[in-house]
């Protein structure tokens, strides 16, 4: 988009009811009529809430991810995403333009599951050198999440190390969409329709043994895992650092009873998205990949690219 075409930039401080309402409220799927303050919601039953924050992607990613990290976390919660309160926080200097582009993706992908929004705030801030987007989701509970047992299979649904495959081609030869396919969301929905699915923990920071390690921790037991049996994106093989430590984004770790599997697998198959039957769970505690423990799992260099993107014409 020229300069001229990402319009005026916008002043210091919340924008004015003028561009809220052209590039912000226009463009997201609001519940009502913004008021002061805050909106109001009922809730019925037991609410999901998650929230996080989204920031150093390519602008196009950002209303993407700001939807999604959050919105995933809820269904994976057993919760079905019903309403989202979102922060556009922005580096002074910042165009009109841009601010419709995260508002456009934010919103598309709030209707795609029936999402609305229902407070928020939108501004540009000294101190901040890119946007920042921050979101919570309230959903609405649709079951629970239980406690592994000895002989429950550990599932990896979702091709392992695609989003570091997609950070490196940015930070090399530039652009492209493949992040849209960076969600666990839909395989969390399907998930919760599953008897037998204890629990479900999306793959964020650490890679995905930092998911396992996280999901052992939290419910004090054993988890065993075979990475010969987990299905990794095309071309894996080209990234030097350790692919499970490696931002994979997408993927979700699930723990179900074995009677279970058939009915995941179906679902994964109807969703074109890889089901692999990599671990199991075990008495004790601790994660074990391939017969040796793991400890820890920090963020690998590639992790960097992350923060490094900045949109011309934003400060």
């Amino acid at each position: 988009m020229s300069e001229k075409g990402r319009g005026e930039v916008l002043g210091l401080g919340k924008v004015s009811p003028e561009v809220l309402e052209r590039s912000v409220f226009s463009l997201l799927p609001m519940e009502g009529k913004p008021t002061l303050d805050g909106g109001t919601i009922p809730l019925d039953g037991k609410a999901v809430i998650a929230h996080s924050p989204s920031i150093g992607v390519p602008l196009d990613a950002l209303g993407f991810f700001a939807f999604h990290y959050a919105a995933s976390n809820v269904a994976a919660r057993f919760g079905r995403p019903r309403h989202i309160v979102t922060g556009i926080y922005l580096p002074l200097e910042t165009r009109e333009g841009d601010l419709r582009v995260i508002s456009r993706n934010l919103g598309d992908e709030a209707r795609r599951y029936g999402v609305t929004v229902v407070a928020g705030q939108t501004a540009t801030y000294y101190g901040l050198e890119i946007p920042l987007i921050t979101t919570t989701c309230i959903g609405e509970s649709v079951g629970r999440t239980a406690s592994p047992r000895p002989g429950d299979r550990v599932f990896i649904l979702g091709l392992v190390g695609g989003e570091a495959a997609w950070l490196e081609r940015l930070s090399s030869s530039g652009g492209d969409d493949a992040f849209r396919g960076f969600t666990p969301l839909p395989c969390a929905l399907g998930m919760q329709g599953i008897p037998g699915v204890r629990l479900m923990h999306d793959v964020s920071e650490g890679g995905v043994k930092r998911a396992l390690l996280e999901v052992s921790s939290a419910h004090s037991v054993k988890v065993d895992v075979d990475s010969g049996l987990i299905e990794y994106v095309e071309g894996s093989e080209s990234i030097s650092q350790d692919i499970l430590r490696a931002p994979t984004y997408g993927t979700l770790i699930a723990v179900a009873d074995p009677a279970a599997r058939d009915d995941v697998v179906e679902l994964c198959r109807g969703l074109g998205v890889p089901a692999s039957d990599a671990g199991v769970v075990g008495r004790g505690s601790g994660l074990y990949i391939d017969g040796d423990e793991v400890r820890a799992s920090g963020r690998i260099p590639v992790d960097e690219i992350y923060g490094s993107f900045r949109k011309k014409g934003v400060a």
